[in-house]
């Protein structure tokens, strides 16, 4: 299991049963940081609720596809 805290007090928990070096899960979790605040940032995005965008769930599949398989 890897977390990452952001500064908001968000937090993101990834499990996995293969083994990663830290510098691809830090990648990752940057990444996915970055569009998680551009998801944030979308003027129609509802404050505090789930995020139910298909282009984030696209763009999330892709980071795992870059940084873990």
């Amino acid at each position: 299991m890897s977390a990452f805290l952001t500064a908001g007090n968000d937090k993101f928990l990834l499990l996995h049963t293969k083994k990663f070096g830290e510098d691809t899960i830090k990648s990752f979790f940057y990444e996915l940081y970055e569009i998680y605040v551009k998801t944030m940032m979308n003027p129609f995005y509802e404050p505090n609720s789930k995020i139910s965008f298909p282009a984030f769930d696209k763009k999330v599949k892709e980071l795992i596809s870059k940084h873990l398989s």
